[in-house]
Order: structure tokens, then C-alpha cells, then sequence
């Protein structure tokens, strides 16, 4: 037999099925980061919007960045960022 099917007729690993990074504690470190560099754009667009208009300009290419569309983008990025850490300690096992 294989350590796969021995693995799999074992009673104990019936209870936890789950992927290969279940048990790694930073398997989810991508998402935080792309979540915390939104936070930092939001911040820097809600304080500094013409310091950010060619950051801006470059990621809505075809439409012309605007003060408020950048002030917009800082209000929901704050919140998005608030939601996450809601639902990160929501669901923090103690």
C-alpha cells in the first residue's frame, strides 16, 4: 500500500480533510499584504490626492483620475480594510 491510501483509511484522518496549508499559520500572508498595501493607497489617497494622480492615472487608464473618484476610493478602502480585520478577529481561534 501506499502512504496515501494509508493515509486515508486511517479513522483519525477522516475527522480533517482540508488542504495541504490548513495546519500553516501564514497561509493567507498574500492576501493580507494585498489587503494592508489597499489600506496604505486608500490612506495616501484620502491625505495626498495629487501626490497619487499618476498612480491613479495608470490604474484607471481609459478614464481620467479625479479628486473625488480618488477620495472614493480611500473612503471604501478604509472599510474594505476594516471589514477584513473584523472577520480576521471574528474568526481568531483562542
Amino acid at each position: 500500500m501506499t502512504f496515501v491510501t494509508l493515509a486515508f483509511n486511517h479513522p483519525a484522518a477522516c475527522n480533517r480533510i482540508a488542504g495541504p496549508l490548513s495546519d500553516f499559520p501564514m497561509a493567507n500572508l498574500v492576501f493580507y499584504l494585498i489587503v494592508q498595501m489597499n489600506l496604505i493607497l486608500g490612506v495616501a489617497g484620502l491625505m495626498w490626492p495629487d501626490k497619487l494622480m499618476p498612480v491613479f492615472g495608470l490604474l484607471m487608464f481609459p478614464w481620467p483620475p479625479t479628486h473625488r473618484a480618488i477620495r472614493i476610493h480611500g473612503v471604501v478602502a478604509v472599510i474594505g480594510y476594516l471589514l477584513v480585520v473584523a472577520k480576521i478577529l471574528a474568526s481568531a481561534r483562542y
